[in-house]
């Protein structure tokens, strides 16, 4: 017998709320709409990527999404 572990929803927002903090969130989504041609698993890699490589004084923006995913994945 196979034992399934369940997830609860956590409202993230109500979260950071209590804690007096903000955060903005990226999806893969947001980077496929900027490159429709990577799939989920690289669409993911491009924001794991992105959070390491992000500078505060830049920021998470469109470009980093788009410098980033050229680097790992040239488009041919």
């Amino acid at each position: 017998m196979t034992k399934t572990k369940k997830h609860s929803e956590i409202d993230v927002h109500a979260v950071l709320k209590l804690r007096r903090q903000i955060a903005i969130l990226w999806s893969i989504d947001d980077v496929q709409s900027r490159r429709p041609d990577l799939n989920d698993d690289q669409a993911w890699n491009v924001l794991q990527q992105c959070k390491s490589w992000h500078d505060c004084n830049d920021g998470f923006t469109w470009e980093l999404i788009e410098s980033v995913a050229d680097t790992l994945y040239p488009e041919t």
